[in-house]
């Protein structure tokens, strides 16, 4: 038995094989199919004609400049950015280090205290007793009535 054409409604002899789907066709068929793929292939090797030109027309050399420059302004921003980081950080590590050594200088001090005592030199008080002059007065001279009331001494209290 003789096989036959891969299309289900024709009943002729197959006459080749189609490498591009695998298919068994008659010589009627295998034409029709030919034509459609041949149909179907134009308007693919145009566009890749096309895409050949547009890419002969690139400069390579041009684009991969362009990135480079593109890829340089970054690391530059990127090398900005950790440098004004780590310089923040500087800064904070050295305040850190002086406010440590301000607490050890305080605790010091308090150690040193707690051992030693505060020493106060104080050097008596001496009153010259010919500046200060306090003149006698009699009751008479000073009517306490005529202060205000947050003033007036209690009876009890009044010089004799």
């Amino acid at each position: 038995m003789s096989l036959l054409c891969a299309i289900e409604t024709c009943k002729r002899k197959l006459r080749a094989l189609c490498h591009c789907c695998n298919k068994n066709l008659c010589p009627g068929h295998l034409k029709e199919h030919v034509d459609l793929i041949n149909s179907r292939m134009n308007p693919l090797a145009d566009e890749i004609n096309t895409l050949d030109n547009q890419l002969s027309l690139l400069n390579v050399d041009e684009i991969i400049d362009k990135y480079r420059q593109k890829l340089d302004k970054w690391r530059h921003e990127c090398d900005t950015t950790i440098d004004r980081f780590c310089e923040e950080k500087c800064q904070e590590l050295q305040k850190h280090c002086v406010e440590k050594a301000i607490i050890n200088d305080i605790k010091r001090d308090i150690n040193r205290f707690e051992e030693n005592g505060i020493v106060v030199d104080a050097d008596p008080l001496i009153i010259n007793k010919n500046l200060v002059y306090i003149e006698q007065w009699t009751s008479n001279e000073l009517d306490l009535s005529t202060l205000s009331s947050l003033f007036r001494v209690p009876k009890i209290f009044r010089p004799p």
